[in-house]
């Protein structure tokens, strides 16, 4: 079920209303219902893997924390591990894997080629893996005790409202707030609206239509020339921010309404000053999980330079093939590993001879361009179909920039121009703390100003197609 559907207006009141007049275990069992039923909406039997990942994390937490015997615990843990990512491997990854291996074969010249099974991706499940990877990993390394109500675990796996594309989220944080009715304040309510909105406003205003010109630029032969794919460029890295942090936004908005605080999962990633400062505010939740549960384990920074470069490079690899199963995105996360590598290694030289003298706004300012333009590399192997897509759009940029034309339909040029330009425009003011509004001083009149706006700017300027949330398909 998408949060911009119609379906979505119906069950969000039956929802919010059994969580308003019930409360302890009848209100978790409730909450559960309506999160399987969002989930299962379109595919029903996808409803099962969340089930047997639930049931599997629960009792391995609940035997973990009943022995102190070492070796059965890390037994028990491996068995999560393999349970959890041996679905994820078979759903996700077996395609890829036969696609490697025909390549390989076909290397060979063995003139033999393996079927490549059509499975249907269950939406979420990258996600919903961490999370409940995360719960069993700090039960073993005794950072928290198992849960003891399976009510309460089973809400935490499926919450609906972050369960599809996070926040990926933390038991130690999550749990206690699912326990018991939180009160919601009127406050809470407020912002959780807002919350909402506004992120409707960022997916169906601006990111849908940045996608619709995006679509029709990356379906074209030679992308329309080097002007139309550099827009493109900018145009995508804008519409994965806005369709991604829009999905966050309304997570977090639809949350608040029920008593709980999710995490924040971006902090204007385009105004980082290094690769290093964009990977700590974009998607936080994937990235502070892949530093407290595989970098720091890999020994972090710690044992040297080169073993420090090495676990960037694991870390980033495998944070690409989280993303999907092909190699654009294992470039994409590698592109981004050797960014950080560099970035480690000239770090020091940064600060001396004559850059140490160049003025601290001229060197922040470089360095926002400077990530930005690394960042919108990366971004075309994310969004590229295939490698060899990935490739031609960086030879269009080789090529002869004397003829300017920003696509066959002049109309969806100028729409994503404008949305671009506002989109920036919005980013910078709000990421260099310029405009900062804050709901609890805003008067009645700058409210009803805002959600007036916000209404008229979706029913007048929404995109004329929807589509879902980009990262329903990780």
């Amino acid at each position: 079920m998408l949060f911009n559907s119609f379906e979505f207006l119906a069950f969000l009141p039956i929802a919010l209303l059994g969580a308003k007049f019930l409360s302890g275990k009848a209100r978790r069992i409730w909450l559960v219902i309506l999160s399987y039923i969002f989930y299962g909406w379109a595919t029903p039997w996808h409803c099962l893997l969340l089930v047997a990942s639930t049931v599997l994390d629960f009792n391995i937490g609940r035997r973990m924390h009943a022995t102190s015997d070492s070796v059965r615990r890390r037994r028990l843990l491996v068995a999560s591990l393999c349970g959890n990512l041996g679905l994820l491997a078979a759903f996700k990854y077996s395609g890829m894997a036969a696609v490697a291996m025909n390549d390989l074969l076909a290397a060979l010249g063995a003139g033999y080629e393996m079927a490549i099974p059509a499975i249907l991706l269950p939406v979420g499940i990258s996600f919903y893996t961490f999370q409940t990877l995360s719960y069993t990993i700090d039960v073993y390394r005794g950072n928290m005790k198992a849960e003891e109500s399976f009510s309460t675990f089973a809400l935490y796996v499926a919450f609906f409202p972050q369960l599809v594309a996070g926040p990926i989220e933390r038991a130690t944080h999550l749990l206690p707030q699912l326990k018991e009715k939180r009160r919601v304040s009127s406050q809470d309510q407020l912002s959780g609206w807002c919350r909402i909105l506004w992120g409707l406003v960022k997916k169906v205003v601006f990111a849908d239509w940045l996608a619709f010109y995006v679509d029709q630029i990356f379906a074209l032969e030679g992308f329309g020339g080097p002007w139309a794919f550099l827009l493109a460029m900018n145009a995508f890295a804008f519409q994965i921010y806005l369709d991604f942090s829009a999905y966050s936004d309304i997570a977090i908005g639809l949350a608040r309404l029920l008593g709980v605080n999710l995490r924040e999962n971006f902090q204007w990633p385009y105004m980082s000053r290094s690769i290093s400062d964009f990977w700590r505010r974009w998607h936080i939740s994937l990235s502070t999980w892949l530093r407290d549960y595989l970098y720091i384990p890999l020994g972090g920074s710690r044992g040297g330079k080169a073993k420090t470069l090495r676990n960037f490079f694991i870390v980033m690899f495998l944070g690409g093939l989280w993303h999907g199963a092909a190699y654009t995105y294992i470039l994409w996360g590698l592109w981004i590993g050797l960014a950080l590598a560099l970035h480690v290694l000239l770090k020091p030289f940064l600060s001396r001879g004559p850059l140490g003298a160049i003025p601290d706004p001229v060197m922040r300012v470089s360095g926002i361009l400077l990530t930005y333009t690394i960042m919108l590399g990366a971004w075309v192997f994310f969004r590229a179909a295939d490698l060899d897509q990935a490739l031609a759009g960086f030879r269009v940029l080789g090529s002869d920039w004397g003829t300017v034309t920003f696509g066959p339909d002049p109309e969806t040029s100028l729409r994503a121009g404008i949305a671009l330009g506002v989109a920036v425009l919005a980013h910078i003011l709000r990421g260099s703390g310029l405009a900062h509004p804050k709901i609890a001083h805003a008067s009645a009149f700058r409210l009803s100003l805002f959600f007036g706006g916000s209404i008229i700017l979706i029913a007048l300027f929404h995109a004329p197609e929807g589509s879902r949330f980009l990262y329903f398909q990780f």
